[in-house]
C-alpha cells in the first residue's frame, strides 16, 4: 500500500480467518503483476531454445517412447498402454512436486525484489504455482495425439482433467504457503520438502494405477489426495472410473481447498515477521 506522500506502507497483519480474503483481494488488485511474473518465468524457462514451448510436449512424448520400449517391448507388459498411464502420472505428480518446491522457496528466491519494493508477498507464491500450472497445460496437449495413436475415444470424462490439474496445483500451493515463511527462517526446510516429494512419488501411484491396488487397501490409497487427482487424470483419458468413486473426488477436492485456505492463513500470519531473514 502507498500513503498520500508516496511512501510504501506495509499492510497490517490480518486476523487469522480473514487472511484468505486479504490474499484474494491482493491477487485481484495486482493481477497484472501476477500475469507478468508467470509470463516472465515461461520466457526465461525457454529462452534461447530453438523449439521454445514445443519442449513442453516433446519431453513427455520422449518419455512415453522410452517407457514403451522398457515396459512393453523389453519387459513384455500385458498392458500395452502402460506407458501412457505412467506418462500421465509423471506429468501430474511433477506439477505437484515442482509447485510444492517452488512455492516453498518463493520468498527466498525473490528476496532481492522483496527488499527493494513492496508487493503483497503472496504474489510470489502464486506466480510460482501459476508457472507450474501453465507448464502442465502445455505438456498435456500431447494427450490428444497419443489418444489417437492408441485409438482411445475421448469422452465427457475428459473434463476431469480440469479438477485434477487444479487439485494437484492447489495442494502444492497450499503446502508452499505454509512452509514459505519457515523456509525464509530455516533454509533446511527446502531439503525436507525434497525428501517429502521423493517419498510422495512412490506413494502416489505414478508408476502404477489404482487397478493394481488390492481391494482391501483401496480406501487407504485414496486417503492420499494427490494419488486421487492423479487417478482422475487417467479417468479423464480412459473414460472409466474403475475403483474410484465420486466421494473420492469430493474428499480430495475438499482437502485441496482446505490446504489452500489454511496455507493462506499461516502465510499471512508469519510472512511479515520473516522478511528480516531474507
Amino acid at each position: 500500500m502507498v500513503d498520500s506522500g508516496g511512501t510504501h506502507v506495509h499492510e497490517g497483519r490480518p486476523s487469522f480467518f480473514s487472511a484468505p480474503f486479504r490474499v484474494m483481494r491482493n491477487l485481484r488488485e495486482h493481477r497484472n503483476v501476477l500475469k507478468h511474473f508467470i509470463s516472465r518465468d515461461l520466457k526465461v524457462n525457454y529462452h534461447g531454445t530453438v523449439l521454445g514451448y514445443a519442449w513442453s510436449m516433446i519431453e513427455p512424448l520422449a518419455f512415453t517412447a522410452i517407457f514403451y520400449v522398457v515396459f512393453v517391448i523389453l519387459r513384455g507388459a500385458p498392458d500395452s498402454q502402460l506407458p501412457l498411464k505412467i506418462m500421465i502420472g509423471i506429468l501430474m505428480y511433477n506439477c505437484f512436486s515442482k509447485t510444492f518446491a517452488a512455492t516453498t522457496k518463493a520468498l527466498t528466491r525473490n528476496a532481492g525484489l522483496i527488499r527493494q519494493v513492496y508487493l503483497p508477498r503472496e504474489i510470489f507464491v502464486v506466480s510460482s504455482a501459476g508457472f507450474q500450472l501453465a507448464q502442465l497445460c502445455l505438456s498435456l496437449l500431447i494427450l490428444m495425439p497419443l489418444m489417437w495413436a492408441w485409438s482411445i475415444e475421448p469422452t465427457a470424462f475428459l473434463l476431469f482433467l480440469v479438477p485434477a490439474m487444479l487439485g494437484v496445483c492447489a495442494i502444492g500451493t497450499g503446502l508452499g504457503f505454509m512452509l514459505a515463511p519457515l523456509q525464509a527462517r530455516i533454509r533446511d526446510t527446502e531439503q525436507v520438502v525434497n525428501i517429502l516429494n521423493r517419498a510422495g512419488f512412490f506413494l502416489s501411484g505414478v508408476f502404477y494405477s489404482i487397478e493394481y491396488i488390492p481391494d482391501e487397501y483401496v480406501d487407504i490409497y485414496t486417503l492420499n489426495p494427490v494419488a486421487v487427482f492423479l487417478e482422475f487424470a487417467r479417468v479423464a483419458v480412459y473414460g472409466d472410473m474403475g475403483k474410484l468413486t465420486w466421494a473420492d473426488l469430493g474428499y480430495s477436492t475438499g482437502l485441496a481447498i482446505f490446504f489452500m485456505l489454511f496455507g493462506m492463513m499461516i502465510f499471512k500470519r508469519y510472512e511479515g515477521s520473516v522478511v528480516k531473514y531474507l
